[in-house]
């Protein structure tokens, strides 16, 4: 004979209620959002660099730049990556205000009144005015344009039209060298700074 379930009670209208609040307030907190691997699996993020926990959810992600592509096609040099990286760095810590979301004064008027500005962001303009001095004038420009907008406002620029613009250079593959004797110019520029940084 086979038993009789027992009908299922209804739940308690205040009980669901207060089971949908708690999970409204769980997706407020910004910790608990993560990275959503569906909208990485897009082609859209085809150029994402993911990276993953031990249970295999995505906790970075980073859109793939043109220094990438280039160090990946072999024509651009760890050194000059490395470079290129610790620029984008320090480029990052200048415009960062101190309470971690972005600052739009220094983009408007670098002359402004330094009484905000922490020493860590000081030594990052320092560092970065520094390097792109001994890196020259033209690769100055063309570095800063093409790492600026990407670091600052999270857009990526279009690199080709940019290298067209600041030095007039229409065919492919000169635009790319072009880049790449850039972004040796101020790997070069960083060994000079810390070989006089040595004691």
């Amino acid at each position: 004979m086979t038993k009789k379930r027992k009908a299922a009670r209804p739940a308690d209208p205040m009980e669901i209620a207060r089971r949908r609040a708690l999970e409204r307030i769980r997706d407020q907190d910004p910790a608990r959002w993560g990275l959503c691997a569906d909208a990485l699996a897009l082609p859209a993020y085809s150029d994402v660099d993911r990276r993953s926990d031990l249970v295999g959810r995505a906790t970075r992600a980073r859109r793939q730049d043109v220094f990438d592509l280039l160090h990946g096609r072999g024509k651009l040099k760890q050194e000059a990556l490395t470079a290129v990286r610790r620029l984008q760095d320090d480029i990052a810590a200048l415009h960062r205000s101190p309470g971690g979301i972005g600052d739009l004064a220094p983009r408007v008027d670098r002359s402004r009144d330094p009484q905000g500005v922490s020493d860590a962001r000081l030594r990052a303009g320092g560092r970065i005015e520094a390097a792109l001095t001994l890196a020259g004038t033209s690769s100055a420009r063309l570095i800063a344009a093409l790492c600026e907008p990407d670091v600052v406002l999270g857009r990526s620029v279009d690199w080709r039209a940019v290298v067209l613009r600041e030095t007039g250079e229409h065919l492919p593959d000169a635009q790319g060298a072009i880049l790449r004797v850039a972004c040796e110019n101020l790997a070069g520029a960083y060994a000079r700074l810390d070989k006089a940084r040595r004691p």
